[in-house]
């Protein structure tokens, strides 16, 4: 499972963050892309108070507003477009072209 295991605010809404396998980098919230509740960081008051939850291995700060750790590292390992490559969908519009 993965787990954030350290999260760092940084200018420009970006969190510097390591995982429990291994792999750190820089990750862009990116809250007006995002919107709703995400908005709020944009204060950078509330976006520096961000926390690691022990218990679930994620980011979040107050008000409830949280990220998923399995979403941040496939965006930061680019395994979300591998797995995508290799989804049966894709497979099967393969298929299709040739």
């Amino acid at each position: 499972m993965i787990r954030i295991i350290s999260a760092e605010p940084l200018p420009q809404c970006r969190l510097k963050v390591a995982f429990n396998d291994g792999v750190s980098g820089i990750f862009p919230v990116e809250p007006e892309r995002r919107g709703g509740v995400f908005l709020k960081l944009l204060d950078a008051r509330v976006f520096n108070a961000v926390t690691v939850n022990p218990n679930f291995g994620c980011v979040e700060w107050p008000g409830g507003v949280d990220l998923c750790p399995d979403t941040m590292h496939q965006a930061m390992t680019g395994a979300a477009a591998e797995a995508e490559l290799h989804s049966p969908m894709a497979l099967r519009e393969e298929k299709k072209k040739t």
